[in-house]
């Protein structure tokens, strides 16, 4: 994929007319759904509702855009027009009629600006466009690519599920990649909590390396995309995030402004309360607390005589109490209150075989920071409900 951009934008464009291509449905499903994650929903630009169609020899390069990010992947076709050329196909009604095609081969043909889709003993067409005026991916030029295990790329992208949602700080709408000592770290926070993961991953010359952060929605969803892949090359650049594999290259615009300096947050207290939890009880517990409607999803935890953690919930309607057998808690513990989802979402990204959490807090109104036994990369830090 090296010299995919290259190829793609390279080739020369040529009058659509006598295109033609045999391709398997699950193989040109799998890009247009990855498409559909970059394709914008609606566009006051025709073009802009199109994906571009590049056939060149029997490599098909197809590429999705909108303002913020660009999606290139290429598949292997039968030309049986024996001819190169581009033209645009529309996504929102093109991506739905290849969906529900049967599986099998698919042929598409282009004749006096129309694409013809023929299947088993059916057939469709759809008009397409010119390609001229389509975008033009950003350059590879001078990227410097680390290359990263797709486990780590995914807990990194994990923290997705703690970015904000609010538009007006849309800095931390994102996801920060940086450099934490030598080691490739990502961090999440909506300023009510913080998701820091810092990867096996050695960055070569840390000093020059260049942070940055990138939309936690979009992120998360390319990611995603990368079902096969067991290592994906990765590089940021001035104003991009790449991500490249065999077929696919991603761009994503990154944010605008300075994210927040979260180093001196995330120092773990010096004199803690200790409270050690089964994480699949707490889970089920908290799931339970939740069925109530309490403002904040507000949870207690309260340490009992026997120093297991007491787990409450109420609203104006019920109650629910229960102590999660197996936890043991230290001396010292007052009431604190949570946001139960937040729990939650912070039980959901430690990897399965992580059996027991382990709470630090210091005091009902302090940060409460949860780690996860036996895997040191990953530090959450929940601030109390007042």
């Amino acid at each position: 994929m090296a010299n995919a951009i290259q190829e793609q934008t390279s080739s020369s464009v040529v009058k659509a007319d006598g295109l033609s291509f045999n391709v398997e449905h699950d193989a040109i499903m799998s890009a247009l759904t990855t498409c559909a994650k970059v394709a914008p929903k609606s566009s006051a630009i025709p073009i802009m509702k199109c994906i571009k169609f590049d056939l060149n020899s029997d490599t098909l390069f197809v590429t999705a855009t909108d303002t913020t990010q660009s999606v290139l992947l290429q598949l292997k076709v039968e030309n049986t027009g024996n001819q190169n050329g581009s033209y645009l196909f529309p996504s929102r009604e093109g991506i739905e009629l290849v969906k529900r095609l049967p599986s099998g081969t698919l042929s598409f043909s282009v004749k006096e600006a129309s694409v013809h889709i023929s299947y088993g003993k059916g057939s469709a067409s759809l008009r397409v466009l010119d390609p001229d005026e389509f975008p033009q991916l950003p350059a590879l030029q001078g990227a410097k690519f680390l290359h990263i295990p797709i486990d780590a790329l995914r807990k990194g992208a994990a923290a997705q599920r703690f970015a904000s949602t609010d538009e007006n700080t849309p800095i931390l709408c994102g996801v920060k990649i940086y450099e934490a000592e030598g080691k490739l770290g990502f961090v999440a926070t909506n300023r009510h909590r913080i998701y820091r993961y810092i990867s096996d991953v050695t960055i070569p010359d840390p000093a020059n390396f260049r942070g940055g952060a990138i939309d936690a929605i979009h992120f998360k969803s390319i990611v995603d995309s990368f079902k096969d892949a067991d290592r994906i090359a990765m590089a940021l650049s001035d104003a991009w995030l790449i991500l490249r594999d065999r077929n696919i290259v991603y761009f994503g615009r990154l944010l605008e402004g300075n994210y927040p300096n979260v180093t001196d947050v995330m120092k773990l207290p010096q004199q803690p309360i200790v409270a050690k939890i089964p994480r699949g009880p707490l889970d089920e517990t908290l799931n339970r607390m939740l069925s109530l409607e309490s403002e904040n999803h507000r949870v207690f935890f309260l340490r009992s005589d026997d120093g297991e953690l007491v787990v409450k919930s109420e609203s104006q309607t019920g109650e629910i109490v229960e102590t999660i057998e197996g936890s043991v808690v230290d001396d010292g513990l007052t009431m604190v209150k949570f946001n139960g989802r937040y729990l939650r979402d912070a039980l959901a990204v430690g990897d399965r075989d992580v059996k027991d959490v382990v709470l630090h807090m210091t005091g009902p109104s302090s940060p409460a920071y949860m780690l996860y036994d036996g895997d040191p990369s990953m530090t959450n830090v929940v601030l109390p409900v007042r």
